[in-house]
């Protein structure tokens, strides 16, 4: 059952197995997996329900009912870095572009490494396997690659490189319409409100969207339930509390309110690092200009990926949206910007996200509010200035006569002879124009109480019965887009709460 704040008229009680804070990636799964095993499942969403039929295709109307904040959190420090995320039923999966990897073995094995024996990747091929073939994860198709795609491939691989089209959570309804990141008007991107939720919505379980969680109520060394607000979705003003009683919580707000939530709630924070060694793939983008017209906003938005680099942390993906989102990433001022926008159908784009050596920290308020920090090092400036320099040398061999990069040192190149001299310039963190989509890392999976916020189960070092199933527990960045490992590891997590703690399954 899903249940709107607007539909709520009294106090929410609820006594249940399981409350799950949060129903994206993370929330979603945990609900859908335990409803199978038969236990009793609340979910509580602080965003609205939306669906296909509330979808418009407009970038304006996403951006106002699906992302947080319109999408415009931010970190303090410099340079700020915009981290745009979903507040909704299904969570970043409704806005996200669909993209999906899985874990990269190196990264595994660096967990592994760790202490963390049970997620080498044999052990966890299986996983996903299992959520590829549930979420219909497959590969963008010729048809709806999109001239964008076709011509960061045709530059890749006049270089040497090796393009492969991205792997999405899609059905064969896609047109590639391009309206990923505003809602799929086509139903055919399986985010959690096409897939997981209706499922656990069938096996009973509650969602209670418009609620806010803000008091871990606990005893000691348990959870006994979460106290919330029912909020009016259009004001955000108070409407009623909400009291769930349950055997076991599980935390699936994110990397960012995960987190928060804790420490507002002074919880699990033994190890100290709650909050702390935020990531965030940091990224920027290089656009091309072209004679011909492209239209590079037909097409699947996010389309084609070039992995030639991810050793070195860098990973290059063809992605263009629509205006209002592309334009963002331009670097210019007056007549110069208004003249660049006005070629807007002779653009290809690449967005370059790396694995950052820099990290940040999330601090929460007395609302359970979170507000992040993060200052890029050196480091990571030069390997987001290498990764400029492999796209602009892309879009020219693609046949592009300008490149614009987000970068205020060199925002506009006009030939690719001028790239080898450039190569050699001196960056620093304050020359990019940065956004990031990933936030990951601040509540991190370990074997060590002192070094670690959850076990390998997802359990809480400082709780016996709250769990974490979000990124905020990878123990490391991933290099890759996250929502493949979050499905894998809150199945898992989701099945070691059935079996250990209820004993459903054998």
């Amino acid at each position: 059952m899903i249940i709107e704040g607007k539909d709520v008229h009294s106090t929410v009680r609820e006594d249940v197995d399981v409350c799950i804070i949060g129903t994206g990636a993370g929330g979603a799964t945990v609900a859908r997996e335990l409803a199978r095993a038969g236990l009793s499942v609340v979910a509580l969403e602080e965003g609205g329900a939306y669906f296909t039929r509330d979808f418009t295709g407009r970038i304006k109307d996403g951006f106002k009912r699906m992302y947080r904040n319109q999408g415009m959190d931010a970190t303090t420090g410099i340079p700020s870095i915009v981290v745009p995320s979903g507040k909704c039923l299904g969570g970043t999966t409704v806005v996200n572009m669909g993209t999906c990897f899985r874990t990269p073995d190196a990264v595994l094995k660096k967990w592994v490494d760790e202490g963390l024996t049970d997620y080498e990747p044999a052990r966890m091929a299986p996983y996903f396997d299992r959520v590829e073939e549930e979420m219909s994860v497959q590969p963008v198709k010729p048809e709806v690659m999109g001239r964008n795609g076709e011509l960061v491939a045709e530059g890749a691989k006049r270089l040497g490189l090796h393009p492969h089209p991205i792997r999405r959570n899609v059905s064969d309804a896609c047109k590639g319409c391009g309206n990923c990141a505003y809602g799929c008007t086509e139903s055919a991107k399986q985010s959690m409100i096409l897939n997981a939720i209706p499922e656990a919505d069938k096996l009973g379980v509650k969602f209670y969207t418009d609620t806010r969680a803000l008091d871990l109520v606990y005893d000691k060394e348990k959870i006994t339930g979460v106290h919330g607000h029912v909020l009016d979705r259009e004001t955000g003003a108070y409407r009623h509390g909400v009291d769930i009683s349950a055997k076991v919580v599980v935390l699936a707000a994110g990397a960012l309110h995960t987190p928060a939530l804790l420490l507002k709630n002074g919880l699990c924070n033994r190890s100290g690092k709650v909050g702390k060694n935020l990531k965030l793939h940091l990224c920027v983008r290089t656009l091309g200009i072209f004679d011909e017209i492209v239209d590079s906003h037909h097409g699947v938005c996010q389309n084609l990926y070039i992995d030639d680099y991810l050793d070195q942390g860098i990973m290059l993906e063809a992605t263009f949206t629509g205006p209002a989102s592309q334009f963002v990433g331009l670097i210019g001022v007056g007549k110069e910007l208004w003249d660049l926008t006005k070629l807007y159908r002779h653009m290809a784009s690449i967005g370059i996200m790396i694995s950052e050596q820099s990290s940040g920290r999330v601090r929460a308020d007395d609302d359970a509010n979170p507000f992040m920090t993060f200052a890029m090092g050196q480091e990571d400036a030069e390997t987001l200035f290498k990764a400029m320099i492999i796209s602009d040398r892309i879009l020219f061999a693609a046949g592009a006569k300008m490149v614009v990069n987000g970068n205020f040192a060199v925002p506009r190149i006009m030939s690719a002879k001028d790239l080898d001299s450039l190569a050699r310039e001196k960056t620093k963190p304050s020359d990019f124009l940065l956004a990031a989509f990933h936030p990951q890392c601040t509540c991190p999976m370990g074997v060590n109480p002192k070094k670690s916020v959850v076990s390998p189960t997802g359990l809480c070092h400082d709780l016996k019965n709250l769990y974490i199933a979000d990124a905020s527990i990878f123990p490391t960045s991933l290099g890759v887009n996250p929502q493949e490992t979050i499905w894998a590891l809150s199945t898992r997590i989701a099945e070691g709460i059935a079996k250990n703690v209820f004993d459903k399954r054998g």
